[in-house]
């Protein structure tokens, strides 16, 4: 099946109107933009040192980690009782997957930090920049969560800028297919991806996907089917997803979770996970990135991103369920917070002002973010983030998104903060 004969069977089937369908134009990536000139841009803005308020990143593939924590090749914890230890750890198993995968510290884009106080967070970007080239400044986007290794204090996943392939996978990264790799330089288990490399193209995000169900394992099936069955909407598979970004509550279940997420790729290493303890009455949600293929027509598209609902679900003003990424250029943008602490209101159209100034100098605006996470700690900032979000997005074309309570979100003070990816603005 082609993508125009896929898009025309989905477009048959959607009965919730325009906005929950996609145009045939809006497929997926046009197959010839080799004219887009390799590129990462950093735009530091106002950012603290070794940061960038946003990334521009054209042209490239992209590298995916799972979450890295502080353990040495054999899988024993380094530094317990040593927040500085443990977060060289991490950024050295981090530089280990990266080379691995055919890229390199200094090609970061964004780097998602994961610790249990701000203070940790704060630390992690002052020993990050000195492994860096001072004009590498990534997007940084943390979050307070406690850990799946009892002991850690800290852990972090990334994405970077990849580079011609270097290994067997060659065959498989030149003819456009996405890679999941093992390294064997850091502990890990085999059929466990440590990083995927995601060819230059279309990129997919997905909501996340919660389920309402007591944490078991038909929980894990119950949402993994929603979002397999969604992917296939738009001619995906398992084969096509680049990383998996699990909500659990508690954070002790993620092995039991893990190994039930595995039986969903019996063909092949399971891509590389995140998890995040959230607080929610609902034990587990999941969101994903995934590979768009590139297209089979040469025409160029009219729209960067374009956003699909599957037909079973009714559209969402503030959320999408899945954007479609088609642009050759993302722009990755950094945790926003208030500049100083109050109540929810105050920072939530602060952070919302920030944004929207952020995507003014990036040549992008509201309408083509394609990936939200919200963050918020206690119930007044989540009531503002919801109440805001009508105001600022076009409801026919709100991002993907994910709207979390945890136990903090990297700032003293602050009780709110979110982080975006968008797409330049339609030609």
């Amino acid at each position: 099946m082609t993508w125009r004969s896929l898009v025309a069977a989905i477009l048959a089937a959607c009965l919730l109107g325009p906005s929950s369908c996609w145009s045939a134009e809006s497929a997926a990536p046009a197959a010839d933009d080799s004219a887009a000139a390799a590129s990462v841009e950093y735009l530091p803005l106002d950012a603290p040192e070794g940061i960038s308020q946003a990334v521009v990143v054209q042209g490239m593939p992209l590298v995916y980690t799972r979450q890295l924590l502080p353990l040495d090749a054999a899988g024993n914890l380094v530094g317990e009782g040593s927040v500085d230890a443990q977060i060289e750890q991490v950024l050295a198993n981090l530089a280990t997957v990266l080379k691995d995968a055919g890229s390199d510290l200094n090609r970061l884009i964004r780097i998602q930090v994961y610790a249990l106080a701000p203070e940790t967070i704060i630390r992690v970007r002052e020993l990050l920049a000195k492994r860096l080239d001072p004009a590498v400044r990534p997007a940084f986007s943390p979050v307070q969560t406690p850990l799946t290794q009892r002991g850690a204090v800290v852990a972090v996943d990334a994405v970077a800028a990849g580079t011609a392939p270097t290994d067997a996978a060659a065959e498989n990264e030149a003819a456009g297919r996405l890679v999941v790799k093992r390294c064997e330089g850091v502990a890990g288990d085999p059929s466990r991806a440590d990083a995927a490399v995601l060819p230059r193209g279309g990129v997919t995000y997905l909501s996340g996907v919660p389920d309402e169900g007591g944490l078991t394992e038909s929980a894990v099936v119950r949402v993994m089917t929603r979002a397999l069955k969604t992917l296939s909407y738009l001619q995906l598979g398992p084969e096509h997803i680049a990383q998996i970004k699990i909500f659990v509550r508690p954070i002790t279940s993620a092995d039991a979770v893990l190994k039930e997420v595995q039986k969903f790729f019996p063909d092949q290493a399971t891509p590389p996970v995140v998890f995040v303890e959230w607080l929610a009455t609902m034990p587990l949600e999941i969101e994903m990135v995934a590979q768009l293929p590139p297209s089979d027509t040469k025409s160029t598209p009219s729209q960067n991103v374009a956003f699909f609902t599957p037909p079973e679900f009714r559209p969402h003003p503030v959320f999408s369920r899945v954007a479609v990424v088609r642009a050759d250029r993302q722009i990755y943008i950094s945790g926003q917070y208030a500049r100083a602490p109050s109540r929810g209101e105050p920072q939530g159209k602060y952070v919302f002002d920030q944004l929207q100034e952020i995507l003014t100098k990036t040549d992008s605006d509201m309408r083509h973010l394609a990936k939200a996470t919200y963050y918020v700690c206690d119930d007044d900032a989540a009531r503002w983030v919801d109440r805001l979000r009508p105001t600022v997005f076009d409801p026919d074309r709100p991002p993907a998104a994910s709207k979390l309570m945890v136990y903090g979100v990297g700032m003293v003070g602050r009780t709110m903060t979110i982080d975006m990816i968008a797409v330049p603005k339609d030609r």
